[in-house]
């Protein structure tokens, strides 16, 4: 199997969310446990995400929902469920949301382990793919984390890291909004370390390398005393 895969559990129960990253993490990759849709937002800011981890039943944002928001950005992304809510309607929707396979609580480990191989074996052949269905689509920009361009309709340019974070950070959010702090959190500083007009130089900055790409639309919007949104689709790769 695949080593060092990127894998996030969501699950709110904490003491169970704790056993699963402690088992994944045994194999080699590199996990993170939330407790929420809204936690997973932060934690996925950086835009590296192989393999997601799910339970239905979370606080605010359900499973289902989240399922279908991150299979759109992440057209790669390998969705598994691990839930106690088996029955046949729950495990229609989760497969109509994107999920690849669904597990009943309680789960064996050898099962659960067996399930993230089978997963994760095409990783490179999926994203390679993913890459390729994405060129075509209605979608102007490809974000590429590991190489940080910005593949656009007429070029492709290097962001750097920091506006590589922001933008990945604005396309996980829930609306694609986001406040000034949690911007500010998004590239691994604290609050107080930015004001709001160095903040909005880096994001005047941003659109400039949007525009850069050959995308002529309406990009990153200012939200009045708030933050900042995103007002276009981005597919992270």
């Amino acid at each position: 199997m695949p080593s060092n895969l990127c894998i996030t559990v969501v699950e709110d129960n904490e003491s169970l969310c704790a056993v699963t990253v402690e088992l994944l993490a045994q194999q080699g990759h590199r996990v993170k446990g939330v407790h929420s849709a809204e936690a997973l937002s932060d934690e996925a800011s950086d835009g590296m995400l192989d393999v997601l981890l799910v339970d239905l039943n979370l606080p605010g944002e359900d499973g289902i929902s989240l399922i279908g928001r991150y299979r759109q950005i992440y057209p790669g992304l390998k969705v598994v469920v691990v839930s106690s809510r088996d029955g046949l309607q729950d495990r229609l929707a989760c497969y109509q949301a994107g999920a690849d396979t669904f597990l009943a609580k309680p789960t064996h480990p050898d099962e659960l382990l067996a399930v993230i191989g089978t997963l994760t074996r095409s990783r490179e052949t999926d994203r390679a793919a993913a890459a390729s269905e994405g060129a075509g689509m209605s979608s102007p920009l490809r974000l590429d984390m590991q190489r940080l361009v910005l593949e656009g309709p007429a070029a492709t340019v290097d962001i750097g890291a920091a506006a590589a974070k922001i933008l990945a950070a604005l396309a996980v959010a829930p609306g694609q909004r986001l406040a000034q702090w949690q911007i500010v959190e998004a590239l691994g500083q604290q609050s107080g370390q930015y004001t709001p007009a160095a903040l909005g130089v880096r994001m005047v900055r941003l659109r400039q390398l949007i525009k850069e790409t050959g995308y002529d639309g309406a990009s990153i919007r200012s939200v009045r005393s708030e933050g900042y949104q995103l007002c276009m689709p981005v597919v992270i790769v």
